[in-house]
């Protein structure tokens, strides 16, 4: 089935290569992180780890119809100390190469239809340039699923609203699937795995460029969860001052544990001449049961650089605020969370080249998160904070 399907999807880009009108245009990243960890937490010794990951491809359109074609691996470094720790890195945090069989090296192989107010993207693409555009802009209430995926996903585009839908059956991903984040996309690897025959489908209505109300509904077949909710977000202000109040809202129920849980999640943004911004908010989730979720749009750095914390746990609240800086050439993000999850992080890059074809960056920063460390007689894991010390460069294209 998957030798007939992307055997399919190579002859149609054969020709559309023939084709006299052709676009040819590249994506994907290559990069390297180091995660350096700065107190004793694993075995009473320092857990360090860096991690080379890429994703490179092309796509080539004709017209309305495109089709992409795309590889993606990864390769851990520096793993210490041994033991336990080296076996969760090298087979929790990425794939053994010698685990992947040859069909998940491809991380891309779809074929788009776009119109003027309709787009249809079938196989294995990337979801979150789907709905949020090339540039990562656009607005979109898909908030909790991002990545690679393998299905098929639609928008019907209007002026005052847009309804779109996702099926999806495989997930890839780098390590954890914080897209927002500086440095993402190179402390980890999963090959394409189940996410459970997965649907949802929501609205996004916009009102005046300044309102947008976001609906949606989520069902995982295999599962056997249902999430309701959306968001509502606020823009105002032009020029020197601008505001972005967004205000989330989720319901969930799980068969399997006939359990029922919520998240309530407000966070407002300042921004200031387009270069600084700061703000902050805060969320709690039910106590009955935590979020199930494959990907998230919070501003922590936690799960982003090697830890695995669940935030969104039962019972969970937490508060935040945040600063930082927004330069074509510069970036930096600054976060203080408590709570049930804490978080002190200060994040940097600076991008030593960027035009409309290729982004060079190098950064770095320090995180002091809450972590799992150290194993109860019962298997369970103790949670504490731990502090580690970042470095990364990624060529992004």
């Amino acid at each position: 089935m998957k030798k007939s399907f992307f055997g399919s999807l190579v002859l149609m880009g054969l020709a559309i290569s023939n084709a006299s009108a052709v676009d040819f245009s590249t994506f994907g990243h290559v990069g390297t992180a180091y995660s350096f960890g700065t107190n004793q937490s694993i075995d009473g010794q320092k857990p360090w780890f860096g991690g080379f990951t890429g994703r490179v491809g092309f796509e080539l359109g004709m017209g309305p119809v495109s089709v992409g074609l795309g590889v993606a691996g990864a390769l851990p470094y520096g793993i210490k100390p041994d033991g336990n720790y080296r076996n969760h890195i090298q087979h929790g945090v990425f794939t053994d190469p010698r685990d992947v069989k040859w069909y998940n090296w491809l991380s891309d192989a779809y074929l788009r239809v776009d119109t003027r107010i309709f787009s249809i993207v079938g196989g294995r693409y990337d979801l979150t340039k789907f709905f949020s555009g090339k540039d990562g802009k656009a607005h979109t209430g898909v908030d909790w699923i991002s990545g690679q995926n393998e299905g098929v996903s639609f928008k019907l585009d209007t002026r005052y609203f847009a309804w779109w839908g996702i099926y999806s059956f495989e997930t890839m991903d780098f390590g954890a699937k914080t897209p927002n984040r500086l440095g993402s996309d190179l402390m980890g690897f999963h090959q394409y795995e189940k996410s459970g025959h997965l649907i949802s489908t929501g609205f996004d209505i916009n009102i005046k460029e300044m309102i947008y109300i976001d609906p949606f509904v989520t069902y995982n077949i295999d599962q056997k969860y249902l999430q309701a909710g959306g968001k509502v977000q606020a823009e105002f202000g032009k020029g020197a001052f601008k505001s972005k109040t967004t205000l989330r809202g989720m319901y969930q129920h799980r068969d399997y544990h006939n359990s029922n849980t919520f998240l309530g999640w407000g966070d407002q943004e300042f921004l200031i001449s387009n270069l600084f911004k700061f703000g902050g908010g805060g969320y709690y989730v039910g106590k009955e049961d935590g979020i199930m979720y494959f990907s998230d749009n919070t501003r922590f750095y936690g799960k982003t650089f090697g830890g695995g914390i669940n935030y969104f746990a039962g019972g969970s609240g937490v508060w935040y605020v945040f600063a930082g800086i927004e330069h074509k050439f510069f970036n930096f993000d600054f976060i203080y969370a408590d709570g049930d999850y804490k978080e002190i992080s200060a994040i940097a890059q600076v991008n030593l080249f960027k035009n409309q074809w290729v982004d060079l960056g190098v950064g770095g920063g320090w995180i002091r998160s809450s972590s799992y460390y150290g194993q109860k007689e019962d298997g369970s894991y103790h949670i504490g904070t731990q502090d580690r010390g970042v470095a990364f460069v990624k060529l992004s294209f």
